[in-house]
């Protein structure tokens, strides 16, 4: 008798199993719907509600100010101790390569009447190239002077 049981049991559950799970009579009416949960955030605490969010302009600029501040911090971290004669080093350099590349352009001009070759092109992009990476840079270490990013010895910030 238990035998027929099982198997009886097993039918069914294969049956079930091919149609899907059966819902139960009592369960055909409609639950209410659970409370909303209030969002979290990762720090586990409930998130702002849209009204009291702050917009993404409020967003953008607190942002853009952490953004000032880590940057100061590592810069500071990173480049320690300057000289003015660092910069003015730097700035050297750059007057350099310009007045090489300018020197090739002249040159480029005055060697033949034909139009310049690959090799020729080729060089003189790779000396534009190395002008305007450190004119850049330096830009870059100007712009943080100005801006209290860097310190240099001997030399009040503003």
């Amino acid at each position: 008798m238990s035998l027929a049981i099982l198997t009886r049991a097993d039918r069914r559950a294969r049956a079930d199993a091919s149609e899907g799970p059966r819902e139960p009579v009592f369960a055909r009416t409609t639950p209410a719907p659970a409370p909303a949960k209030p969002a979290e955030t990762r720090s586990g605490l409930p998130a702002a509600s849209v009204d009291s969010a702050p917009t993404v302009r409020q967003f953008l600029s607190q942002l853009g100010a952490q953004e000032r501040k880590l940057a100061r911090k590592e810069a500071l971290n990173a480049v320690i101790d300057v000289a003015p004669g660092e910069v003015e080093k730097l700035a050297r350099l750059v007057a350099r390569l310009r007045g090489r590349y300018l020197a090739k352009l002249i040159d480029l001009g005055n060697s033949t009447d034909t139009l310049p070759g690959e090799l020729e092109i080729a060089e003189i992009r790779r000396v534009r190239e190395r002008f305007e990476e450190l004119e850049q840079g330096l830009a870059a270490v100007k712009t943080a002077l100005s801006e209290g990013d860097l310190t240099l010895r001997g030399l009040r910030p503003e």
